[in-house]
């Protein structure tokens, strides 16, 4: 695909009109190199003509048929020996028409070859090799423009593909909070307005703030804890999170709504369906250039039905999210052991 912009500069037309205009001046340059006096005569026009009679066809089987099928680097010794016998045979050609055979073809014209066989065969291969070099010059144009352009097309797709994962952050966690919240307004619960307005900073988040590239590691950690004291309306009294910070946040960045997969997770598969103790301990650590988020989870009742539900949409959506963000630049590990779930998260900043 040519972009619309440029598509006339590959059209058949414009082709013919650069091919016509080099040929053009091909000829004027070669009668004033043939004339004999200060002026051309006629008869200098048709030696240029006649010494281009042998010169265009073989061009253009070098270009049209030579050099489309062999001239690669798994056919160059095919190449090679078909250009020097292109080159030797119309250098004879052009020679033999103008010592011997043009005085049978134009009686009235004397014509004699200016040049030696060898002299002529020089004319061919710069002519080749010119015309080559255009070509191939044109093709990487071409090639280049293709690339640029599927470069242009990828990009366009993954921003598509991020912001749809975004978009999958799970919305029954809204529909839960705005629940409690419900329940608190029947309880005339005093923590009622710092909830709300804990709810509003996610939801601004969620909507606003998130559709940048990065955004500070200090906001991304607030919005944990703006998560984890949502949660805390839900969750009973047995519930106990641990958090641990270590670094400096200050000018370091993250892709945004990274780390609240995995938060979110712990909840899930710990808080949900555990009448015993539950314990979810958080490690962030900022260390040179290496951010690393750690989230230990006590299993609840209902990681006994099937592990691979930890490794549901959520997580399989931050996986990817990791892969188009940080190729090669990070580091996901999720470990089982009989009473807990840990996830390691390392990333390069």
């Amino acid at each position: 695909m040519v972009s619309n912009k440029r598509r006339w500069l590959y059209h058949p037309l414009f082709r013919f009109l650069q091919h016509l205009v080099f040929w053009v001046l091909s000829f004027v340059v070669f009668v004033q190199l043939f004339k004999t006096g200060v002026r051309a005569e006629r008869i200098d026009y048709i030696y240029a003509a006649l010494f281009h009679a042998t010169i265009v066809p073989a061009v253009y089987v070098n270009l049209g048929w030579l050099l489309p099928r062999f001239a690669n680097y798994r056919y160059w010794w095919l190449y090679v020996p078909a250009v020097a016998g292109l080159i030797v045979l119309f250098s004879w050609l052009n020679y033999s028409f103008f010592q011997d055979w043009s005085k049978y073809v134009l009686p009235n014209y004397f014509f004699i070859s200016y040049f030696t066989v060898w002299e002529v065969g020089l004319f061919f291969v710069v002519y080749l090799v010119v015309t080559s070099l255009l070509k191939l010059s044109r093709s990487w144009f071409v090639v280049n423009d293709l690339q640029r352009q599927l470069l242009q097309m990828e990009t366009e797709k993954v921003q598509i593909e991020l912001k749809a994962l975004k978009a999958q952050v799970n919305p029954h966690f809204f529909f839960n909070t705005l629940n409690g919240i419900y329940s608190m307004t029947l309880d005339k619960d005093e923590r009622l307005p710092q909830t709300i307005l804990q709810l509003s900073h996610l939801m601004r988040y969620f909507l606003y703030e998130s559709g940048e590239d990065l955004v500070p590691l200090e906001k991304e950690w607030q919005i944990l804890e703006d998560y984890i004291a949502l949660q805390r309306i839900r969750s009973n009294e047995q519930l106990q999170l641990v958090k641990s910070v270590e670094g400096e946040f200050q000018d370091q960045r993250i892709a945004p709504l990274l780390l609240i997969t995995f938060l979110e997770n712990a909840f899930k598969h710990g808080a949900k369906g555990n009448t015993g103790p539950v314990n979810i301990h958080l490690l962030l650590q900022v260390l040179p250039r290496l951010l690393r988020f750690r989230v230990q989870n006590t299993r609840g009742e209902v990681d006994e039905v099937v592990f691979s539900n930890y490794k549901g949409v959520g997580l399989e959506n931050v996986r990817r999210r990791l892969e188009l963000l940080y190729p090669g630049k990070h580091s996901l590990s999720i470990v089982e052991t009989a009473d807990d779930f840990i996830v390691t998260l390392e990333l390069q900043l």
